[in-house]
């Protein structure tokens, strides 16, 4: 792969990932929207299962992310059959964590609403939901995987168009089965989680296609029920690591929620309304993060590794400059978005000091996300884990509560202890990669690959 094409598969890759995530977050609102139209209960349910999704994607992601940076380095190397063994050892895993999902999920579910302090009087609308919400999950857990193996294939095209069409199924689907038909009423938000059910079968029908016609990988019952052991330890030395920072991260955020919450209703909402913002503005780095490991992990594979330098100091740019852009489109729009929904004036004074906050913080994310996913591509999965779990509480909660709490500087500081923490985090990863304390690692993985090469 030449200078010129890395840069041409970089950009082929990121952008359908973009839309796919791009797309998600959307339905993810619309999904609100839908609710609403319901009543509070309803919303009040559907975010009480969210917390439970956002979770469990954790776990799964276990998986898909191991998977899919394996996969990227046996295929990078041509060793298409070890790529397929990989593969259907994640699958496999897949199964078996959606499986024992659903059966949690499933039969505890008046325990789990419970322990979330759902309304006793939601308890009805609740747990049927969360019941048939199980099964989504369960299809979800082999669906993110199958989909990452597409994308560790550099079939990403093929990846957005089946998630597009899932999720357009979803709504076909779920406006006639919550809201009803003529005379009849419908099954409220139950009828959105068989939406999902349905929308998330077609989308299993799809992908086992296309893994049968892109990738010459078919799927038995044996491959999904028994996983081959020697893949999946692979699998795990990546998966396990990459689910562990997002367990650090997700922990501390939970913590400074808390802490927002006990500054009042006034902070809690601006802290709301600006996180629904990040999170719009963050799906631009995840998707250079994802184009990123695939690329890396091929040219690790590859033995290419001065290219995969080049590579990164491309994305790194690239990302910087652009998430920098979208902070500062973010940093109008926002206020202004917030000033159309609440007449607050305190929201809206709070508000324009966190923007100004946002415009430092999303250049260190950038730094931060890409970098970390070039280092779990060439095999360095463990340092990022061990610097995000000091960092994201000595730095996320721990300066967020010095300075918000004990300072007295209210969400200002927590949202001074999210800049810091990811711009400690991205100049420990861009330390990590400057000094090349990866190539170690990405030795070590070539050398892997061969060896299983050949004794195929």
């Amino acid at each position: 792969m030449s200078h010129s094409s890395s840069r041409l598969n970089m950009v082929g890759i990121t952008w359908p990932i973009f839309v796919e995530n791009l797309f998600m977050a959307l339905i993810g609102l619309l999904g609100l929207w839908m609710a609403s139209r319901l009543s509070d209960g309803a919303v009040a349910t559907y975010g009480v299962s969210n917390q439970i999704v956002g979770a469990l994607q954790i776990v799964f992601r276990v998986a898909s992310i191991g998977t899919s940076v394996v996969v990227t380095q046996h295929h990078g190397a041509g060793d298409r059959i070890g790529a397929g063994r990989v593969a259907l050892a994640g699958l496999s895993a897949a199964v078996w964590v959606g499986v024992v999902t659903a059966l949690l999920v499933g039969l505890g579910a008046t325990q789990i609403l419970t322990a979330l302090h759902l309304p006793g009087e939601l308890f009805a609308l609740g747990v049927p939901y969360l019941g048939l919400l199980a099964l989504a999950l369960a299809a979800d857990s082999v669906a993110m995987t199958m989909i990452a193996v597409l994308r560790a294939y550099t079939y990403t095209r093929v990846s957005m168009r089946i998630v597009l069409l899932m999720n357009v199924a979803q709504v076909l689907m779920g406006f006639p089965l919550m809201f009803g038909i003529g005379d009849w009423g419908g099954f409220g938000l139950t009828g959105l989680a068989i939406a999902m059910i349905v929308s998330r079968l077609i989308a299993l029908v799809l992908l086992w296609q296309g893994w049968q016609s892109k990738l010459g990988v078919q799927p038995g019952i044996v491959d999904c029920l028994r996983p081959d052991t020697h893949a999946l330890k692979g699998i795990l030395h990546i998966g396990l690591p990459g689910a562990g920072e997002k367990v650090a991260y997700r922990v501390s955020f939970i913590m400074t929620v808390a802490m927002v919450g006990s500054m009042g209703a006034a902070a809690l909402a601006t802290h709301t309304y600006v996180w629904q913002s990040v999170q719009l503005v963050a799906l631009f780095v995840n998707s250079v993060g994802f184009g990123t490991e695939i690329v890396i992990g091929h040219l690790i594979g590859g033995g290419r590794f001065k290219e995969a330098n080049r590579l990164m100091l491309r994305a790194v740019a690239w990302g910087f400059t652009v998430m920098f852009l979208c902070a500062l489109a973010s940093f109008f729009i926002t206020p202004a978005a917030v000033a159309h929904v609440s007449r607050d004036p305190q929201i809206i004074a709070l508000v324009g000091v966190i923007v100004w906050i946002e415009l430092v913080l999303e250049p260190g994310r950038s730094l931060n996300t890409i970098i970390t996913s070039g280092l779990r591509a060439s095999g360095d999965a463990r340092f990022p884990v061990k610097i995000s779990a000091v960092s994201v509480f000595v730095f996320g909660a721990g300066l967020g509560w010095l300075l918000g709490v004990h300072f007295g500087l209210g969400l200002p500081g927590i949202w001074l202890g999210y800049m810091a923490d990811e711009w400690v985090r991205g100049l420990c990863m861009a330390a990590r990669w400057h000094w090349l304390g990866w190539a170690s690692y990405a030795r070590g993985t070539r050398r892997r690959i061969l060896s299983h090469r050949a004794r195929a």
